[in-house]
């Protein structure tokens, strides 16, 4: 599929993540965030993998949280890619130039 717009028009990807199978995952396009995939907390239940490292990021209200990373495998259009993926309280997921980078 290919990129959207929201009704606010905020760019928007659907991929899938593979995380105890494949999940769909609506992810708003944020050039802004330099990791791979971002994705609710709310499946990080279906996630059986332990952390890789812990990575602090700055958010956009200026303060820096720091998060469990993962790797993990996305598909967009046929492709394959070992991303790193972390888990928020938002309900929304995000995608990041790692991601974008090689798609």
């Amino acid at each position: 599929m290919n990129p959207y717009l929201d009704v606010q028009n905020n760019p928007h990807l659907k991929v899938k993540i593979f995380l105890s199978s494949w999940t769909q995952a609506d992810c708003l396009i944020d050039t802004g965030f330099s990791g791979g995939i971002a994705l609710p907390a709310s499946l990080l239940t279906d996630f059986k993998q332990e952390p890789i490292a812990y990575q602090d990021y700055e958010l956009a209200d200026g303060s820096f949280k720091s998060f469990s990373i993962y790797k993990a495998r996305a598909r967009f259009e046929g492709v394959n890619k070992e991303i790193t993926l972390f888990f928020t309280k938002s309900k929304e997921g995000l995608i990041g130039i790692e991601f974008l980078t090689g798609f």
